[in-house]
C-alpha cells in the first residue's frame, strides 16, 4: 500500500496553495463559460421561436390577401366579362370539334347537343372516344338521289 501525502509537494516554479488556485480558476472559468453557452442556447431557442411566430404570421397574412383578392377578382365585371368570354370560346370549339365529327360520319346529327355537352364537359375522354372511330355512315361513298326538301324538314324533325 501507498500512503498519501497529506501535503504534497508544489510542482516546480509554483508556490504552495497556487496549484489548487489554478484548478479552483480553471473550473469556475469552466462554469462561466458553460453557463454562457447555455444561456446563448435558450437565446437561440427564443429566436427560432419568434422566428417561426413571424413566418406563421406572415403566412396568414399572405393566405388573407389572396383570400381578399380573389374575392374582389370574383366580384369584378371584368373577371366576369372573362368567365363569359372563356365559356362562349369553349363551345364554340365544342361545337366546331363535333360538327367536324358529323361532317366525317362519325357521330349523328342527331347526337350533336349531347356530343357537344360531353365535349365540353370532358374533352379528354371526348377525344379519346372518338380520335380513332370509325365512320357510321360513309359520306364519301354515298349514291342516293337527293332528298326533296320538305321531306329533308320532316325528316330532321323526326329524328330531333
Amino acid at each position: 500500500m501507498t500512503e498519501t501525502n497529506p501535503n504534497p509537494e508544489p510542482t516546480p516554479g509554483t508556490k504552495p496553495g497556487e496549484e489548487q488556485n489554478n484548478d479552483d480558476t480553471f473550473k469556475e472559468i469552466k462554469n462561466k463559460y458553460e453557463n454562457k453557452l447555455t444561456e446563448k442556447d435558450e437565446e437561440i431557442e427564443k429566436l427560432k421561436q419568434q422566428l417561426a411566430d413571424k413566418q406563421k404570421e406572415i403566412d396568414e397574412t399572405i393566405q388573407n390577401l389572396d383570400t381578399e383578392i380573389g374575392d374582389k377578382l370574383k366580384t369584378s365585371e371584368e373577371y366576369k366579362q372573362l368567365l363569359q368570354t372563356v365559356e362562349e370560346l369553349q363551345k364554340e370549339r365544342a361545337e366546331a370539334t363535333v360538327d367536324t365529327y358529323i361532317r366525317k360520319g362519325v357521330i349523328l346529327p342527331v347526337q350533336r347537343e349531347t356530343a357537344v355537352k360531353l365535349c365540353l364537359s370532358d374533352n379528354d375522354t371526348f377525344m379519346d372516344l372518338y380520335k380513332d372511330a370509325k365512320p357510321i355512315i360513309d359520306v364519301g361513298k354515298t349514291k342516293s338521289r337527293p332528298v326533296p326538301s320538305d321531306l329533308m324538314g320532316r325528316i330532321t324533325n323526326y329524328l330531333k
